[in-house]
């Protein structure tokens, strides 16, 4: 019973970093405007380095806010399919939301007990799933990236209206493959980093417990 409930645990922990992680790359807005010069996304468009910001700024707070409005870009045209495309983005993103507290939630609780009862094992094994995760990924991302980009469509949406015509969803042009390249690497590198951060921390509690035991 024990081990299932570090299990669980380190489970929800490790879907908690996940969660998080995405959440906080996806509010640091500024790797997609520093990718706006980089990527020459303005003369992708034809548009100006406001225009872009301000649609891109829209996208981002419509995915992550929980107020449902109808999607709306503020200066560029959408098609009907486009429309839905991103609303079953949003739905993606508000399910990743409502996970993360969840998570969250039984990760404090969780682990507040677990460390009171000295069981800290919870915290080594939830670090080494958040490692073993993006390595995972890592490789066929770094092997194919075009191809994992295709296949994660096709997983997570039951249409083809992420296939976008820029000349009727001309929103295509300013969210160029590259930048989801680079928004996925911040997403696990901020993994890592906290998969390291718990694994020091259950060596800490690990080593206080052990002195305590002296």
């Amino acid at each position: 019973m024990k081990k299932f409930l570090n299990a669980i645990l380190a489970i929800c922990l490790a879907l908690f970093v996940i969660g998080s992680s995405v959440i906080i790359t996806m509010n640091i807005k500024s790797i997609y405007y520093n990718n706006i010069d980089k990527l020459n996304i303005e003369s992708m468009s034809n548009l100006s380095r406001e225009d872009i910001i301000e649609n891109y700024d829209y996208l981002i707070d419509y995915n992550l806010s929980w107020k449902a409005d109808e999607f709306e870009l503020p200066s560029l045209p959408s098609s009907h399919n486009g429309k839905i495309h991103f609303e079953e983005v949003r739905d993606i993103f508000q399910n990743v939301k409502i996970l993360t507290i969840i998570t969250g939630i039984i990760s404090i609780i969780g682990g507040i007990i677990q460390i009171r009862k000295k069981e800290f094992k919870f915290l080594r094994n939830s670090s080494i799933l958040i490692i073993v995760m993006p390595v995972l990924l890592a490789i066929p991302i770094a092997i194919n990236f075009n191809a994992c980009f295709i296949m994660f469509h096709k997983i997570m949406f039951s249409n083809d209206y992420w296939i976008f015509n820029p000349e009727i969803d001309p929103v295509i042009n300013i969210l160029p493959e590259t930048f989801f390249m680079h928004m996925g690497v911040a997403i696990l590198a901020i993994m890592l980093i906290c998969s390291i951060v718990l694994q020091l921390i259950y060596r800490k509690l690990k080593t206080i417990n052990y002195d305590n035991l002296k």
